[in-house]
């Protein structure tokens, strides 16, 4: 069994119930320590990747990029913990959002927004970060199983309920006959948020340049806004992990750039350069192109 479905398993998501953030990394810590051991080579896959974009590659250095493989898979389940009210109160002492605010409420106003996010840092806390600013999102997901996806639906709704959040709705690729490319654009066509990545392979991603290697991006994200009507800003947003806490940090995007998918590269690298640890695409095989 994979690490993602052995920390999204029945039993890891009953025994968080009522337990902090702390605690949840703790208990998660423990669980992939164990199986990391069994399993070396998920080490020598990051070291692996590490090398071929000219990265520090030492013991440390492969530890340090699990440990934060750890805290993604903690922030992910997080919500699943205690109520709308506990992540709420995350969200407002854990999370810097004092220099995303005004630039997210300032997009709002002009129309709807594009919230292109790599796989990095706290990116799991980015929609409830965004519900909690009172700004209605969809998100973009592929769910692991079915329970997690049933169980992040349904705390969705006790969020809006409670009055702490705004709508959060889900567009889920890969259901059959859903056209999750359609989908996109219709929200784009309203003044909300349409949370999507840009740094997965698909077949709609080209060739762009990451530290000295080419790999493959963008997610077709160019393709889909030749396709939205309104004025539509685009951000990449990036969840810098800062010791306990989390810092938003939002880079527009020009929607008229001739490359757009190597201006978003370009935009994780300068966050890489700093944090490469926090990067969990780190542990995948990564689609090099050369």
């Amino acid at each position: 069994m994979s690490l993602s479905k052995i920390l999204q398993s029945h039993d890891i998501l009953s025994s968080i119930r009522g337990r902090t953030y702390d605690e949840i990394k703790g208990i998660l810590l423990e669980k992939s320590s164990e199986y990391y051991e069994k399993n070396p080579e998920e080490g020598d896959t990051i070291k692996h990747n590490l090398e071929s974009f000219g990265l520090p590659s030492d013991a440390n250095t492969i530890k340090r990029v699990q440990e934060n493989i750890i805290f993604h898979y903690a922030e992910k389940i997080l919500p699943l913990a205690g109520t709308p009210k506990q992540l709420a109160d995350f969200v407002k002492n854990r999370i810097d959002l004092s220099q995303a605010k005004d630039q997210l409420e300032e997009a709002m106003r002009k129309g709807s927004v594009l919230a292109a996010v790599s796989h990095f840092g706290a990116v799991e806390c980015t929609i409830p970060a965004l519900s909690y600013l009172n700004i209605p999102t969809n998100a973009v997901l592929k769910f692991s199983t079915q329970n997690f996806s049933d169980r992040i639906h349904d705390f969705a709704n006790a969020m809006e309920e409670s009055g702490m959040f705004a709508p959060i709705k889900f567009i889920e690729i890969g259901k059959p006959q859903l056209n999750s490319a359609f989908l996109m654009a219709r929200v784009l066509d309203r003044k909300e948020v349409l949370f999507t990545v840009f740094d997965e392979e698909t077949p709609h991603s080209i060739p762009v340049r990451l530290f000295n290697k080419k790999v493959l991006g963008g997610a077709g994200l160019d393709r889909l806004l030749k396709i939205a009507h309104r004025n539509v800003t685009i951000l990449n947003v990036f969840m810098i992990r800062t010791g306990d806490n989390i810092k938003m940090r939002l880079v527009p995007v020009d929607i008229k750039v001739e490359n757009m998918a190597q201006v978003m590269f370009s935009n994780l690298q300068s966050v890489l350069e700093e944090h490469y640890e926090q990067w969990y695409f780190l542990h995948e095989n990564i689609p090099f192109v050369d």
